[in-house]
């Protein structure tokens, strides 16, 4: 282990390794020497990104100013890949051999793969993504230009994913010296070649291969249980849809060996290298650019899946004993902070109910009871978001009479009943709701007070035990424990979506979006998604106006988010010309557009409920999407802002399901199926046409049923 101040790891990370949560880390020096800015930024972006999206923390490592940095922030990262800044000018690549040196000079540089792989493995990080390794290069018998990623493989115990080895060198001595040094390379696909960085083959065979994600943890498992550790070496091919152009690339990679050596460039050592890299981009128009970032990608979406599974298996062996009875028959006495839970796509904080629904097919006379049908049920925005989406978080408590009931629809319905937290003297929550003919709710009665004995303590420490791809919860929770959610989840990077549930329980919310509101536009929104009808979203627009103008600071910040969005008379043009068809005066006539842009500096996505008009839909995105009458009628604003380079304002109608109005049987439950199902698209990383397409079709089985999710 580093000694001293030498190394800084970031909060993120240091959570990861004390609660064995799967980590994957990623070199520098692809952002300091390895790609052009701004590329490289939006490279080092992505991968955090997409590895996170897995349920996975990603540990980017660099040395900056003499430190090891385990975990980069967002300045670091910007700071890195900008030549013109302060800490990159002057930046060295950091091999294990210049470790010491960069160290003691107090120096900045980026790790290649043998730095990264010397660095993550004495912290007890297993696996490593990158883009290609580094080999043996072309006429390597007269100048034994080998490279130190080869020899780091062969003594150092982690799993490497990379796109094989860069074309321009010599690939079967590659694989000859990574035999020599005792390494496992193995394919990973259907195929059993070795890929050569722009092309899916090399010509050569890997001696091994594994088909999935499973198969490859299971090696991993294997490799590093043995009695001395050993690394595996994984080839992971170029996607084949950039097949094609990856060919194309190869030929200009094997033009510029071939100028290379006509020139005798050939025969100058370290300097070869950086003379055919340049000439392919060169040669290729920057095709050879966008072909690396897509096949890094594809590659840290590989190793992140993998990362899981190997997490899994550790923390199987860890528990010594069968995981259904640790997960369902827990002793009362247990002490939690001993247990290393799974990690879950989906966490929900919420209330979990039992409704009592009543129809009757007269009208209701007050103080008697009328003739009709009771139906029993379970409830609770937080379950029935949780049965949508089909995941809940784990914990057990011994429950009350309808809290028996409610673990036999939870397990009926394929939920985790360790996920119900009890409480003890407070009942499980009973909502009774009474209903007209036409399914519409006349009024009713929920006891929801258990719901609010959920201690902030307890969530922060269950987000953080359990690092879900995302938290969901509803406003019966107290403020306290809304704003630990929004805290949390915005120190470890974790999406987040809120139902408001009801109007009286908004301000629980708006109090804590400004408590967490950010110092500056850069950062990110403090709430990810929200889910409110238009009642809901006037009532949040009116309290975040009022709450804001008493604070001068939080007014500043947030008027300076706005401004930085640079929506001048292109947007309006675009709003108003949209908004002239008659069939979408409401939406204009109620301010729909401009009470979600006053509320962009505290929320990033809206997904405002409209009832038989179907859904809106308003966020600041990194991606354009379509907008057609099939994907949701709309406008997508490409946004003319430094802060906010490359981001898109998208503003989406979504039609209400085809459902007859004899065919609707109760309406209570079809707002959480909604959500349940914006959920499930969002963490599945679902297309917006696919997300709520599949939602609305939930939303018409709800319609359908006398139960809340159909």
């Amino acid at each position: 282990m580093f000694q001293g101040d030498r190394l800084q790891i970031s909060e993120e990370v240091h959570d990861a390794l004390s609660t064995s949560k799967p980590i994957v880390a990623l070199e520098s020096a692809i952002i300091t020497h390895g790609m052009p800015h701004p590329t490289n930024l939006s490279t080092a972006s992505s991968l955090e990104s997409i590895i996170r999206s897995k349920g996975v923390v990603p540990a980017t490592i660099a040395l900056i100013n003499g430190k090891i940095h385990v975990g980069l922030t967002e300045s670091e990262l910007i700071q890195l890949s900008d030549p013109q800044s302060k800490i990159s000018k002057g930046a060295v690549k950091v091999s294990r051999r210049d470790l010491g040196p960069v160290i003691s000079l107090k120096k900045t540089g980026g790790t290649t793969v043998a730095g990264t792989m010397y660095i993550a493995e004495s912290l007890g990080i297993k696996i490593f993504v990158t883009g290609g390794i580094g080999g043996v290069h072309r006429g390597a018998e007269s100048s034994m230009d080998i490279s130190a990623d080869l020899l780091e493989l062969g003594r150092t115990p982690m799993a490497v994913f990379c796109a094989g080895a860069k074309s321009i060198l010599d690939i079967p001595r590659t694989l000859e010296v990574l035999e020599t040094q005792g390494v496992c390379v193995a394919s990973y696909g259907d195929k059993q070649d070795f890929p050569a960085f722009y092309t899916p083959s090399s010509g050569c065979q890997s001696p091994w291969r594994v088909g999935d994600a499973d198969a490859a943890a299971r090696l991993i498992y294997t490799q590093l249980s043995l009695p001395t550790k050993l690394s595996t070496l994984f080839g992971v091919p170029i996607p084949s849809q950039h097949a094609e152009a990856g060919a194309d690339v190869q030929q200009s990679v094997e033009q510029a060996v071939r100028e290379s050596v006509e020139l005798g460039i050939d025969k100058r050592g370290k300097e070869v290298t950086p003379w055919l890299l340049k000439r392919v981009g060169e040669l290729t128009g920057g095709k050879a650019l966008g072909l690396n970032v897509n096949l890094i990608e594809n590659n840290a979406r590989i190793g992140a899946e993998v990362a899981v599974k190997l997490s899994e298996m550790y923390q199987l062996e860890s528990e010594k004993g069968d995981a259904l009875q640790y997960l369902y028959s827990l002793p009362s006495s247990h002490d939690e902070s001993t247990i290393t839970h799974p990690t879950k796509d989906v966490l929900v904080f919420g209330s979990a109910a039992i409704d009592l629904t009543s129809t009757s097919p007269r009208t209701l006379e007050p103080r008697t009871t009328t003739p009709g049908t009771v139906f029993v049920s379970p409830g609770g925005v937080g379950r029935n978001i949780a049965e949508a989406a089909q995941n809940l978080l784990p914990d057990h408590a011994e429950p009350d009479s309808f809290g028996k009931l409610l673990m036999l629809e939870l397990t009926a319905a394929g939920l985790r009943t360790d996920g119900l937290i009890g409480r003890s003297g407070k009942s499980t929550a009973v909502c009774s709701l009474t209903l007209e003919k036409n399914g519409d709710l006349v009024a009713g009665v929920a006891d929801m007070g258990i719901v609010e004995t959920l201690s902030p303590v307890t969530v922060e420490d269950i987000i953080r035990k359990r690092s879900p791809r995302m938290v969901v919860f509803d406003c019966n929770l107290t403020e306290e424990v809304v704003r630990a959610i929004l805290k949390t989840c915005t120190q470890l990077n974790i999406p987040t979506f809120c139902d408001p549930t009801s109007l009286p329980k908004i301000p629980r919310l708006t109090s804590s979006l400004l408590s967490v509101l950010p110092a500056s536009p850069t950062h990110s929104r403090p709430l990810t998604n929200i889910s409110p009808n238009i009642l809901e979203l006037d009532h949040l627009y009116n309290l975040v106006g009022t709450l804001s103008e008493r604070s001068e600071e939080i007014e500043s910040r947030s008027w300076e988010y706005i401004n930085s969005l640079n929506l001048g008379y292109e947007w309006r043009g675009k709003v108003d010309n949209w908004l002239s068809k008659p069939d979408r005066q409401w939406i204009k006539e109620q301010g729909i557009i401009p009470k979600m842009i006053r509320l962009l500096p505290f929320i990033s996505s809206f997904w405002l409920k409209v009832s038989s008009k179907g859904l809106i839909h308003l966020e600041l995105a990194s991606s354009p999407t379509r907008v057609t009458p099939h994907s949701g009628d709309g406008i997508v604003y490409n946004i003319d802002s430094k802060i906010h380079q490359g981001k898109y304002l998208v503003f989406k109608h979504y039609l209400p399901p085809d459902i007859a109005q004899d065919e609707i049987v109760s309406t209570t439950g079809a707002g959480d199926t909604l959500v349940g199902g914006l959920v499930a698209g969002l963490v599945n990383g679902m297309e917006d046409e696919d997300r709520v397409g599949k939602a609305l079709e939930g939303v018409k089985k709800s319609l359908k049923s006398r139960r809340a999710v159909g």
